[in-house]
């Protein structure tokens, strides 16, 4: 008797739980919005488990299924999204309408994971409050500081470089040690050293922070896809031992800071005066106020969690993305001589010009920028960006886009469209000889909620790209495979296998 409740409660278990996952498939259907079928429990994401497909390639492929649609669904997993395909809607979400879409929607358990909670992850008025005073490091004489710290890494790079010449180059490592030490020493005035000593701890640490390993990528899957369950256990995006190793260098560097008595228009600096004034206040209109439209305060405190979580996401976030985006500028120069031999001779112009490689100087390399630009475009390094509606939009076809869900534009999709960039695969920087079309070159977001670091990180790449070529030729060594091949599971161009370049220096 037993035995038979067990098969029969068995099998109404079974059979619910089928039910509720053919019904969350056609949840797009009943909805009247047009979408791709999804497998139950794993919905459009299927490829990415099997390695077949990056994340980038599987929103490229529902992007050019209906290129009539302004919104088209698919599944993450189990969840609903709305992936944006109309250029205008696109820009509105980003920016005019940007009220109805202000948050990414990630859930942070402060108490457990206190050094997640970070600018990207914040939600509502504490984003607006914390990015109102952190976007101030990034004015033009702030950048111009942290610049002439640059040169010194510069040397270490050429030093690097000069050591390893008769050999085969692995270039992103090469960028990757110089990318860890620019952020080190320019923004943290740490002088991590990497350059001179690529088996340290630094360099070691720094490697994990973007290992695509299977832990590292659960991790971030969770974080992105299930944050409620992340909130609620307080899961990590990053391993511990990561943050800790960090966590204690950031420390260090803000006890010397203080110990010294030591001022530098840096990062930690901007910290140690957020950390001075306690607390941050931020005014805003009653949304329930449809009358007086009261203002309300709202005040966030400052205490070291918070400081610790803002330095170590900026100290992090800048390591692989910047050095990729040399790289894969550097490779494609290596694929045309032409383009290559026209930026040196623009370089060495402006250098003369200004009487070195100074800030001025890289802000007047006009095809520098566009190479740059191409360069990002080619190779998007974020697949694409999320925003969770905060409050309830209707789409000009009728259809509501309800309070909590979420929003996906697939960044590589609309840059490898033809309609906006024609032979959209080819490496044509003469294509930002103009502004392009708004909402069609996002590599860092757009809006408010565009990365706050991008204009640093702009700097860091023209620099390592100028200083390489002002000292060196390079071609690519037979050794390096194309077309070059990147790993699936990672969320952006991540290379499979090393890039060698073989390179000459320059009297």
């Amino acid at each position: 008797m037993i035995g038979i409740a067990l098969i029969t409660l068995t099998i109404t278990i079974f059979g619910y739980i089928l039910i509720w996952a053919y019904n969350r498939n056609n949840y797009w259907r009943k909805k009247g919005i047009k979408s791709l079928p999804g497998l139950p429990f794993v919905g459009n994401c299927l490829p990415v488990i099997l390695n077949k497909k990056s994340v980038g390639e599987i929103l490229e492929d529902i992007y050019k299924a209906y290129p009539n649609e302004l919104v088209i669904g698919y599944f993450e997993f189990t969840n609903p999204r709305l992936l944006i395909r109309d250029n205008d809607l696109l820009q509105k979400v980003l920016v005019t309408d940007f009220g109805h879409f202000v948050d990414h929607g990630f859930e942070v358990n402060e108490e457990k994971s206190p050094l997640d909670n970070q600018l990207f992850a914040m939600n509502g008025n504490k984003w607006r409050a914390f990015r109102s005073n952190l976007a101030p490091l990034f004015t033009s004489s702030k950048l111009k500081g942290m610049y002439d710290v640059m040169s010194d890494v510069g040397e270490s790079l050429l030093k690097y470089l000069d050591e390893n010449k008769t050999t085969d180059v692995d270039i992103r490592e090469a960028m990757g040690l110089f990318s860890m030490d620019v952020i080190g020493s320019a923004a943290f005035g740490i002088n991590p050293e990497v350059l001179k000593n690529p088996q340290s701890d630094f360099r070691e640490m720094g490697k994990r922070v973007n290992d695509v390993g299977i832990m590292n990528l659960i991790r971030l899957w969770l974080f992105i896809c299930f944050p409620v369950l992340q909130k609620k256990y307080g899961f990590s995006f990053q391993q511990h031992s990561v943050i800790k190793y960090f966590s204690n260098i950031i420390k260090n560097a803000i006890h010397q800071r203080k110990k010294c008595g030591f001022q530098r228009n840096d990062f930690i600096q901007m910290m140690l005066q957020l950390k001075e004034k306690g607390h941050i206040r931020i005014k805003t209109l009653d949304p329930n106020d449809n009358y007086q439209q009261d203002e309300l305060t709202d005040v966030f405190e400052i205490n070291d969690d918070v400081l610790m979580a803002h330095a170590l996401s900026f100290l992090t976030a800048g390591f692989e993305a910047t050095a990729l985006v040399i790289t894969y500028a550097l490779l494609e120069l290596c694929m045309h001589p032409e383009i290559q031999d026209a930026l040196r001779e623009e370089i060495m112009e402006q250098v003369k010009l200004n009487g070195g490689l100074t800030y001025e100087a890289l802000k007047s390399m006009k095809l520098m920028k566009q190479i740059v630009k191409e360069t990002e475009r080619l190779y998007s390094l974020i697949p694409f960006l999320s925003r969770m509606c905060t409050k309830a939009y209707t789409l000009p076809n009728g259809f509501t886009i309800e309070k909590g869900d979420f929003v996906y534009i697939p960044v590589t999709a609309i840059h490898m469209d033809p309609n906006f960039y024609p032979d959209p695969k080819c490496f044509k920087p003469e294509r930002f000889a103009e502004q392009p079309k708004p909402g069609t070159f996002i590599p860092f977001g757009d809006g408010p909620r565009m990365c706050v670091g991008v204009r640093y990180a702009t700097l860091v790449i023209k620099y390592g790209l100028a200083l390489f070529l002002m000292n060196y030729s390079a071609k690519l060594s037979p050794a390096t495979k194309l077309p070059v091949q990147f790993v699936n599971r990672s969320f952006g161009y991540i290379p499979s296998e090393k890039i060698l370049f073989r390179i000459e220096k320059l009297n």
